[in-house]
């Protein structure tokens, strides 16, 4: 039997988002954050939930995380939950976070979930079995174990909330595009047994598009290549993305290989994870020890993702994620993903900034947004580029990339807009990261509007000629939103 639906059956609009962070009330009490997203224009956010902290012991269950969340809610941001079983006693592997594994009793796992979705029924849309399940990190499990644990995941949400749409865990860059091996399986190999026989488990296909944001169409393409290898076809969503990270500077690698190799074993489920507040606050890994002692010796574009770094580099980073945020967004849209998260909005309070291991170096600057006092207020200048793409792209039906003879590193997309005018996204590809290196390419554009505005990434204005049917602009390495009027 084949299983197909549509992106557009399921997902009408085009929305992005933000993820919360890596857990949500985990560390420390649930903290408000929907109100702070929807002020960046989110149209949809997720958590990660765990088995523990909805049922500690068996049969009492704790609604504080998951009614925290829901209260949250009006109607205005679509709502996604990541489960997570990570159990200290009902699963085989004791853990209170990660790596969740298989239940040791498949029934008190369907009631779980199923508890947990119907406490949440109509206000929840989408339900997520497990993060990246093909790393050892995150599933401490086979992929045959796998399904079946999706097989009871989605027996049991569909039982509370027939509407609600279930998710497969989260897809790694090498799991398609075959570059990625974890110990002694290949993360391609386990998801290729999964999408064998997953068909008719799940209502949409996530992957996560970490690294180069040129391999993003890619990406989005292989899963939909692999899910037609078994004959069916599922809307493919991003359900988190980031960028740029450390390893994505080829001179930053020999400077990490210590780093990275920790960071391998922790992905490959060798090291143990913290899974409490006072193991958080005591953890530290050796090689990154050893690399802020000397900081000052390294690489500009490495020492610019460490705590404390020069300001400069400071706010190159930043200058650099806001360009990141918007083209990995938009290839991913173009790629005809319908959602779109960047990951994360903040951290829990005991995920501090600054702190000596290894996600922090890789990850913790993603973040969007910060502290001031217990309230996520602060915003990094990303979160204001994401308010901005998020005004463009209202009424976005779809977005097209257009191909301008002769330019092959210019980057234009069309997005038609419901009730508005058409918007242009273009940049050109820039040789290397840097962004202090200026070359702009100069096209023009047969367009209707009587004129045109466009601004960068960073809200500045950027000249645009219109007239007689035509635009001409100068398309640079950071790039412009333009609008008709």
């Amino acid at each position: 039997m084949i299983h197909t639906s549509s992106a557009g059956d399921l997902l009408p609009d085009i929305r992005i988002g933000v993820v919360q962070g890596v857990s949500y009330g985990l560390f420390g009490p649930p903290e408000t954050f929907v109100p702070q997203a929807r002020g960046l224009g989110a149209g949809i956010v997720r958590v990660n939930v765990c088995w523990s902290q909805v049922e500690p012991e068996p049969g009492r269950f704790v609604w504080d995380t998951v009614d925290a969340m829901l209260d949250q809610l009006d109607g205005a941001v679509e709502a996604w939950v990541t489960v997570v079983s990570g159990s200290p006693w009902a699963t085989r592997h004791s853990t209170g976070w990660l790596p969740a594994s298989p239940a040791a009793d498949a029934d008190r796992y369907g009631r779980f979930v199923h508890a947990l979705a119907e406490r949440a029924a109509g206000r929840i849309r989408f339900w997520q079995c497990e993060i990246e399940p093909c790393l050892p990190l995150f599933w401490d499990g086979t992929a045959a174990e796998y399904l079946a644990h999706l097989r009871l995941f989605r027996d049991a949400v569909k039982r509370a909330a027939p509407d609600a749409l279930v998710v497969l865990g989260g897809a790694v860059p090498g799991a398609m595009l075959g570059d990625g091996a974890a110990g002694t399986r290949t993360w391609s190999a386990f998801f290729g047994e999964v999408l064998r026989d997953a068909g008719g488990l799940f209502d949409l296909f996530d992957v996560h598009p970490y690294g180069d944001p040129y391999l993003v169409v890619s990406l989005v393409e292989a899963c939909y290549t692999q899910m037609a290898a078994h004959g069916y076809r599922k809307p493919v969503v991003v359900a988190e993305h980031g960028g740029p990270l450390p390893t994505e500077f080829p001179g930053n690698l020999p400077h990490l290989a210590e780093v990275l190799a920790v960071h391998r074993q922790q992905f490959l489920g060798q090291l143990p994870m913290p899974d409490t507040s006072e193991t958080l606050a005591i953890a530290e890994d050796p090689a990154v020890v050893a690399l802020y002692d000397r900081m000052d010796e390294l690489p500009p574009a490495l020492q610019m993702f460490m705590a404390g770094c020069p300001a400069e580099l400071d706010a190159k980073r930043h200058r650099l994620a806001c360009r990141d945020l918007v083209m990995r967004t938009i290839l991913a849209l173009s790629a005809g993903a319908r959602r779109s998260l960047s990951f994360p909005l903040a951290y829990e309070r005991r995920l501090d900034s600054g702190s000596r291991v290894v996600g922090a170096l890789m990850f913790d600057k993603l973040r969007l947004m910060d502290r001031v006092g217990d309230l996520i207020e602060h915003r990094y200048p990303a979160a204001e580029t994401f308010e901005l793409l998020a005004r463009h792209l209202e009424g976005a039906e779809r977005v097209d990339r257009i191909n301008v003879e002769g330019l092959p590193d210019l980057y234009l997309f069309e997005i038609p807009r419901t009730g508005r005018t058409p918007l242009l996204v273009a940049w050109e590809r820039a040789a290397t990261w840097d962004t202090d290196v200026a070359s702009a390419v100069e096209f023009t554009r047969e367009w209707a509007c009587p004129a045109a505005r466009a601004v960068d990434v960073f809200g500045v204005e950027v000249p645009v000629e219109s007239g007689d049917g035509t635009l001409r602009i100068l398309a640079s390495s950071t790039p412009v939103f333009i609008t008709g009027r």
